[in-house]
């Protein structure tokens, strides 16, 4: 059952949205219009029921700007219309909502920041039977939507397990939306040539080959110097940084023709530094000349600026015409059945044991180095603790090939592997 958050602009759908979803993926923010996309999660506790939060319902021209959401309102099954308790004008609300019953859709009215619990508007006025006083703010009221919507509740005896999470990342512009929109399979996410169109992360999936794929889109990561800190894109950004190290896999996108610069260098370098798995997808490359040069350049920029990251996929492709995204989806789906999230600590001390074997570390100060114990501590970044004698003496070489053999032993691609060594005699502490 598909329920759709719907009403004017500030009424609270999104504060609504992150509770029943117990989340918080949709940016409240005190100026108007921040959410610019759709949204969808299950509510919390609930199967088969679904939330979908919407930018502020618009009427003009005695119309329902509804041209985007054409794909979204053929699946919503009930609309739940929030409106303001302080609102006085109610004949904007009366005229919004009598144009939503043009959908032939059941109308649910929420009457949000009710902070009091007075309960004492003429809701008449609406000719909707269902209606709720809540306040988000304090949390008042919530529980009564909660049940309503617990009496949809149809549980699935089989569902679809363990999807692969990926998020787009990139400068603003680079064709993160259009990406998304591509692998999902139609125009979900708004696009615009104006930069910072999307301003919190949009969510929705999509199967290839029985599997299914997470994609997350996020804002445009500005430089720093040109995003106010009480803006809503610096809150979109701060966002979209906070989910690398809790998704399967990152996409860095790059306008092919902007090129490899610095802002594009130091987004990498943070993904490469936090995500589990980075691909890295050159987007426009049919508006490149020669397109040949082009690819051999850029592929020797990205291994010879990041040197220590062994096995980076570039993938070279036009999400508007759709030029090489089935060859990315099924990259993505290879990725999906081979990245190593988790490595059994025998089989760590297994290798650690034969590598230092075959090429003992130097001697220090005259004595031996002993390896003494290995457990990967982390997946995102990929990061493996040895305990060893001169722990902080453990040259720099020697690190590149323990390292080297743990990608090659394991089969690690598109991840930086981290060493941190440590001189504690309990390796459990």
């Amino acid at each position: 059952m598909n329920f759709l958050l719907i009403g004017r602009p500030n009424a609270g759908k999104s504060s609504l949205y992150n509770i029943l979803t117990s989340g918080k993926n949709n940016i409240i923010h005190k100026e108007e219009g921040t959410t610019r996309d759709w949204h969808k999660s299950s509510v919390k506790e609930l199967e088969n029921i679904f939330i979908y939060d919407t930018p502020g319902v618009i009427i003009q021209n005695d119309k329902i700007d509804k041209v985007h959401f054409s794909d979204l309102f053929n699946s919503i099954d009930k609309l739940i219309y929030v409106m303001d308790f302080k609102e006085k004008n109610y004949e904007n609300e009366i005229q919004s909502i009598n144009k939503l019953r043009s959908l032939n859709k059941d109308i649910l009215l929420v009457i949000n920041k009710d902070d009091n619990d007075k309960k004492n508007l003429d809701t008449t006025l609406f000719g909707i039977k269902d209606v709720f006083y809540i306040s988000c703010a304090h949390k008042i009221g919530i529980e009564n939507i909660y049940e309503y919507l617990e009496q949809y509740e149809v549980k699935i005896e089989q569902k679809i397990e363990n999807s692969f999470s990926i998020a787009i990342f990139g400068k603003p512009n680079a064709g993160k939306s259009t990406l998304a929109n591509s692998l999902i399979g139609y125009d979900r996410i708004l696009t615009s040539p104006v930069a910072g169109t999307t301003s919190d992360f949009v969510e929705d999936s999509y199967i290839y080959k029985n599997q299914q794929f997470k994609i997350l889109d996020t804002a445009g990561i500005f430089k720093k110097n040109k995003i106010d800190s009480n803006s809503i894109n610096f809150e979109a950004i701060r966002k979209s940084l906070d989910i690398i190290n809790k998704i399967d896999l990152s996409i860095m996108l790059i306008d092919s023709n902007n090129g490899f610069d610095s802002q594009i260098k130091k987004i990498l370098n943070m993904l490469i530094n936090k995500s589990r798995s980075v691909v890295i997808v050159f987007n426009k490359i049919d508006t490149i000349d020669d397109k040949n040069v082009f690819i051999k350049k850029s592929k020797l920029e990205v291994k010879e600026t990041y040197s220590q990251t062994k096995n980076l996929s570039i993938i070279f492709i036009s999400a508007n015409n759709k030029l090489n995204v089935d060859k990315l989806k099924s990259t993505l789906y290879a990725k999906s059945n081979r990245i190593v999230k988790k490595i059994s600590t025998g089989k760590l001390n297994a290798c650690l044991k034969l590598s230092s074997f075959e090429k003992p570390h130097p001697l220090i100060k005259g004595k031996s180095v002993k390896f003494k114990y290995a457990v990967q501590i982390s997946t995102s970044p990929f990061t493996i603790k040895i305990f060893s004698n001169f722990s902080k003496e453990i040259k720099k070489n020697y690190k590149t090939y323990l390292v080297n053999n743990f990608i090659k032993t394991f089969k690690i691609e598109d991840t930086k592997v981290n060493l941190i060594f440590s001189s504690a005699k309990n390796p459990f502490n």
